[in-house]
């Protein structure tokens, strides 16, 4: 089952989040998909550092529309270039479909 999220600390907007099944994928903008992210798994099983709001397609579409999940490329090369690298990542549509599949 596929799950979206809206991943935010206080008042920041941080990711779109894709939970599937125990993995969390988050969408960069930069690279227009979706990444695991070991790091927000570890939050939104354990830590709970974050705070994190379900939300359905349409609000995901509208907040990545907004820029949620741009990250500075120039404060963060090193991870922007990981992700463009990222062979594994999901296209935003295939999560939105299997969200969708799954809610049928």
């Amino acid at each position: 089952m596929t799950r979206l999220y809206l991943v935010t600390q206080g008042d920041r907007k941080i990711w779109v989040a894709a939970l599937v099944d125990e993995d969390i994928w988050t969408y960069v903008g930069n690279t227009g998909k979706f990444h695991l992210n070991e790091g927000v798994r570890e939050d939104y099983f354990m830590n709970a550092a974050a705070q994190y709001a379900e939300i359905g397609v349409t609000e995901a579409k509208r907040l990545i529309a907004a820029g949620v999940g741009l990250v500075d490329a120039e404060q963060k090369p090193d991870s922007v270039q990981g992700w463009l690298d990222d062979e594994e990542a999901m296209d935003a549509d295939v999560v939105f479909a299997s969200m969708i599949a799954d809610l049928s």
